[in-house]
This record gives structure tokens, sequence and C-alpha cells, in this order.
């Protein structure tokens, strides 16, 4: 449903049914005509996008203690152009809207090189492959002193064959375990599908070089419930709202005509409602012919508004998004109190990014034979910054106007809030002060360029 929700519009009103609730009266025609009709609002998008940019406002880097060779790596973290920083925002988006995300450390092979200076002098090194959650297929661990070790991966892959002008993907399954790998290609028969071995090879390390960075608690090695799957139930219920009021407001906009006290005509079809249909009621002797209309009353217009509107703010409390004071009938404080709560589970899934990508260079270090120690990753996870907006700047403006905390103080807490941008040089701007505010000089002896 995720992912489905994920791919947007398009997927879910191709799945039909599965999403979209169909009357048990409804014809296929008028079920079809529903579905093509019915709006789609990505609220969940917008919630995981929300969510997902928070560690990324500051750039995700190493330690200053790096060294060149991890740092050259660390601007092409899968070997396809790609930084670290822009790795590890797919990697998080990944984990928070389907509950984890798998790092694998690859390593060339096939290469020819013997030695690690074969190696360097080939510009042989190690690049990280993103693994997402569906398509881990099974994932086994054991206990190693004090560390839990991935012995087995097995994945879903796939490879694009082309044949003249055309072009076709073939489903692939890889298997790593402690010294080797083997690559199974899925061959359709003219009876069955086989799955026949495509590749194989060795691998060094005593270990899968496996990462699996997970947003919830697991069960087993492998299994995550998203932590974000209520807030895509309730989009889906959004989906089926805004599909009722589309086709309550088509009604309304398009009135049926009714003829009362006229005979219908003589057919035996079923009584068939929605624009452009005529409802007979036959009358007696004595009755008056006449015509009208039906159409919803207004006040129900307005209750499937005011229902849709509610879906929305729900999804976005839930989904974290008023993360700042709101007017109206909800009382700011719970706004903030949501903020708050959102910042702190926020918090956890940074840290852990942190760790998950700090453990993928630990693999890293293990595929270049480095005899330096894996470098500390730098991820954003002060979040609680800027919660209260204006108030908070207008707090430490007073506080420093009061002279309860210092101008280096103040500068930090402003370069907190990005208030201040990344250009700001507290030295030049202690030059600059020294310039516009001059010592004071009561007795006016001062010459006016020292001053």
């Amino acid at each position: 449903m995720i992912r489905a929700i994920r791919r947007g519009a398009a997927a879910i009103r191709e799945a039909g049914e599965k999403y979209l609730l169909k009357f048990p009266s409804e014809s296929k025609e008028e079920y079809s005509r529903r579905l093509k009709s019915s709006p789609w609002r990505p609220e969940f998008m917008d919630s995981l996008q929300t969510l997902s940019a928070k560690p990324f406002t500051k750039e995700v880097k190493l330690a200053e203690d790096a060294t060149p060779a991890f740092e050259d790596i660390a601007q092409n973290i899968d070997g396809q152009g790609n930084n670290l920083h822009v790795f590890a925002k797919d990697v998080f988006e990944g984990a928070v809207s389907m509950g984890a995300h798998g790092i694998l450390v690859d390593f060339p092979t096939g290469t020819g090189a013997v030695t690690l200076a074969q190696e360097r002098a080939q510009g042989v090194r190690p690049y990280w492959v993103p693994i997402n959650a569906d398509d881990i297929l099974e994932v086994t661990t054991e206990q190693r002193g004090a560390s839990r070790v991935v012995t087995y991966l097995r994945i879903k892959e796939s490879r694009i064959e082309k044949t003249g002008f055309e072009q076709r993907r073939v489903p692939l399954i890889r298997e790593i375990e402690p010294g080797a790998f083997r690559v199974w290609r899925e061959e359709k028969r003219a009876d069955k599908t086989e799955w026949v071995l495509d590749s194989e090879g060795a691998m060094t390390l005593d270990e899968v070089p496996f990462v699996f960075f997970a947003t919830a608690d697991k069960e087993g090695d492998q299994y995550v419930r998203p932590p974000l799957l209520d807030l895509a139930d309730i989009q889906i219920e959004l989906y089926n709202a805004l599909s009722k009021k589309e086709q309550t407001f088509t009604i309304a906009a398009s009135p049926m005509l009714t003829a009362n006290g006229m005979a219908a005509p003589d057919d035996d079809s079923a009584i068939e409602t929605g624009p452009g249909r005529v409802l007979y009621a036959p009358g007696g002797e004595g009755v008056n012919a006449s015509w009208d209309y039906i159409q919803p009353n207004a006040a129900n217009l307005k209750e499937i508004r005011e229902d849709i509107r509610e879906i929305i703010e729900d999804m976005r409390r839930i989904g974290m998004q008023p993360m700042t004071q709101k007017s109206g009938n909800t009382p700011a404080l719970a706004f903030q109190f949501d903020g708050e709560k959102s910042f702190t589970v926020l918090q956890s899934w940074a840290l852990g990014l942190k760790d998950a990508l700090e453990q993928a260079f630990v693999f890293t270090a293990k595929w270049m034979k480095s005899e330096g120690q894996a470098p500390s990753v730098m991820v954003h996870t002060d979040f609680a910054v800027g919660l209260y907006g204006a108030q908070e700047v207008n707090a430490l403006l007073e506080a420093r106007k009061e002279a309860q905390i210092s101008q280096e103080t103040f500068w930090d807490e402003m370069q907190r809030r990005g208030v201040l941008g990344p250009q700001f040089d507290r030295e030049a701007e202690k030059e600059r002060l020294a310039i516009e505010n001059p010592p004071f000089d009561p007795e006016g002896q001062l010459d006016p360029v020292v001053a």
C-alpha cells in the first residue's frame, strides 16, 4: 500500500477495488467512471517529505579527521556520482516510509588485481548499494562476541537486457554469504518458471557487508512495521472520502429529474440514478402529474466538506506537519506538543541513520584493507531549534539586550536557527562592529582614527 501511495495517483487507480471501494449495486461502467474521476491528494507524500527533509537541512558529511581516501569515496559513494548526503537522504526516506532500508557495501569482482597496490592502481574501490525494504527476501544473523553479524542475505535485483531495439527487464535474485555469492536468473519455460544460476564468485570478508537500518522495532532479523502505516491507511480513507464528495457534487451539479404521476417507459430495466436520468413515479386516478428535481441537501454538502477537512487535519497532525502554533479551536500548545514529539522521533531516526552510515564505512574500511579507523559521520539532529518560531529569536534578542548572554552565545544560537547564514564570519563581524561602534570616550581625547 505504501509503495503504491508513493508511486502516486496512477498506481492507486490501477489497483482499482483494492483501494477504492465499489458499491454493492454499482455497475462496472459506473465504477469505472467514478474511479477515473476520484481526486487524489498526496498528503502522505507531503508528510513523508517534510519528515525526511529535516536531517538534511545541513550537509551529511564525514568528520574532520577522515582520511583523504574516505573523503574521495564519500564524494561518489555509490559509484554512480551520488555523494554521501544524497545517498543518505534516499536511504532515510526509504526507511521512514517503509520502516527499513538496506545498505550493501559491495566490491568489484573479476578485476584481475591480486594485491592492494594493484587495486589502487586500477582505481578499484568499494561502493554502496541501496536496498529497498521489500527487495530484502531473507536476512540471517548470528552473535559473534559482542556483535550481531549478517551471515546470509538474499535480495531481489534486476537487469536490463537488450535484443535489437527491444529492452527487457530480467528478474534476478542475489545470495551472499561469507566466502561466496550467487546470482540466479528467472527463466520462463513453456509450463513453469525456473531460477537458473547466472553467475557466482568469491567474497573475502568473513561476514556479509550489509547494514539493516530500521525506523521501528524489528521482529526477527528483517521484519518491521512501517512507522507511517496508520498515516497510509488514513490516506486511503481520504481517497475514498474524496471519491464520495466528487460523486455527490456531480449529482448536485446535475440533479435528476422526476416525473411524478407519469408512466415509466415500457421496459424492464433496473432503476438507474445519476445525472441525466429521469425517475418515474406512476400515478393513479386523481393524481396530478408534475415534474421536479432530486438533489442533495445543501447541508449535506457542507458536512462532506467538513469531514474531508477533518481527515486532512488528522493526517497533518499525525504526520507531524503542524510543528508551529495554529490558530483556531485547537490550542497552540497541543500542536507544539505534537511538534516536540515528532522531533524526538525524528532525532532517534537520524541517530539510527548515523549509526548505519558509520557501520557501512566499517565495511568499506575492511574492503579497502585500511589501516586507519573508519570515519565518523556527521548527521544533523538538532531539530527542536526553531520549533517556536519568532518567539525564540525574540527571546534571544531580549536576553542579549539585557546582557544575560554573551555576543558569542547569541551568534551561536542565531546560526543554529538559520538566521545567520553559513557565510557568517564572526571574526570579520567583530572588526565591522569595532568600526561601527568605537569605544566610549567621555572626555573626547581619543583620536577618531584610533577610536
